[in-house]
């Protein structure tokens, strides 16, 4: 079984091929010539060089291969252009290239996002049935991408995975939160919510790879083509639960600092302006301000549950134990 990986380098991405590798697959990673390699010591794989932009080598890397899994995006941007040229006409041209290129090919599955659904509307948590209203860029694009993919899964089977907040060791998103919590400081935001609270699904990376590769062996006649599934812990945590989670496994007791929403609404707008000026992009802008804002970013993972036999191993207490752990042994706090 040979199986091509794209975004391989990234921290889901390098987990996946160690998932993959485990079960016998035989992994070709796609990987831009710039990308480093850091995240994928120790593992096995065949380096193919290519880019979603560049159709002929999407055409040479799909050539031979069983399943695609096709994890590469952009989460931060300059502009909305930007993101759906690469999310949504990367996510085209791959699609394009595996029609034209690899008939026969078992399941391509594509890692889209929470972000494409957008936030639920209240306590009741996402699931696949509830319409789509994405409330940034990003998800906007990552929506685009999955009705792209949509338009071939006649001709080959096709899976959509969306997970919510991701975490586990060599992420750098969530390692902020633990990273600034090491420091002994604690950023609260308050939510709008019945109970004050911003309300959050998650998944460690390793049930969200497993749950890839669920949705990528399944028969077509067990899951249809077209299918999308929502992968995330069974737990819907508070944000400040998870912040106390955090601090709890450090064994810190930090200064709390809640920061009202119009302060995080002026900060966004300082980094956007900044952002202009300078040409640079930041993980907080006025596209990501659109995502901290709502109060309910939680999904179900009933269906995934039913149709995958998806069952999530770590809680968020043991998850984050596995994280801070890696983050400790290798030094990083």
């Amino acid at each position: 079984m040979k199986a091509l990986v794209t975004g391989a380098s990234g921290f889901i991405g390098s987990t996946l091929i160690e998932e993959l590798t485990n079960l016998g697959f035989d992994v070709t990673a796609l990987m831009r010539r710039t990308s480093s390699p850091s995240n994928l010591e120790g593992l096995k794989y065949e380096r193919v060089e290519g880019d979603l932009s560049d159709y002929d080598s999407l055409c040479r890397a799909v050539k031979g291969v069983d399943y695609v899994f096709h994890l590469a995006g952009l989460t931060v941007a300059k502009n909305r252009k930007t993101y759906f040229e690469f999310n949504a006409g990367g996510t085209e041209r791959l699609a394009k290239a595996v029609a034209e290129h690899r008939p026969g090919l078992k399941r391509f599955v594509y890692v889209s996002s929470l972000a494409a659904g957008g936030p639920a509307q209240h306590e009741k948590p996402r699931t696949e049935t509830d319409s789509d209203h994405p409330v940034s860029a990003y998800g906007a694009a990552k929506l685009k991408g999955e009705q792209e993919l949509l338009k071939f899964k006649d001709l080959y089977p096709v899976s959509i995975i969306r997970p919510p907040m991701v975490y586990g060791p060599k992420d750098k998103a969530t390692f902020i939160f633990i990273q600034t919590i090491s420091r002994n400081l604690m950023p609260l935001f308050k939510g709008l919510s019945h109970d004050g609270h911003k309300h959050y699904s998650m998944v460690h990376v390793r049930d969200l790879c497993r749950g890839i590769v669920q949705a990528g062996v399944a028969t077509p006649a067990k899951v249809p083509s077209g299918e999308i599934f929502y992968l995330c812990s069974d737990d819907i945590v508070t944000y400040e639960a998870l912040m106390t989670t955090i601090a709890e496994r450090l064994n810190r007791e930090p200064l709390k600092i809640r920061i009202p929403s119009f302060v995080l609404k002026a900060m966004a707008v300082g980094m956007h302006g900044l952002g202009k000026v300078s040409g640079r992009t930041f993980p907080l802008n006025l596209d990501k301000l659109n995502e901290l804002l709502p109060d309910y970013w939680t999904c179900s993972n009933a269906k995934a549950r039913e149709l995958l036999g998806f069952k999530p191993e770590f809680t968020l207490a043991t998850g984050m134990a596995d994280a801070i752990d890696w983050y400790q042994a290798r030094k990083w706090i």
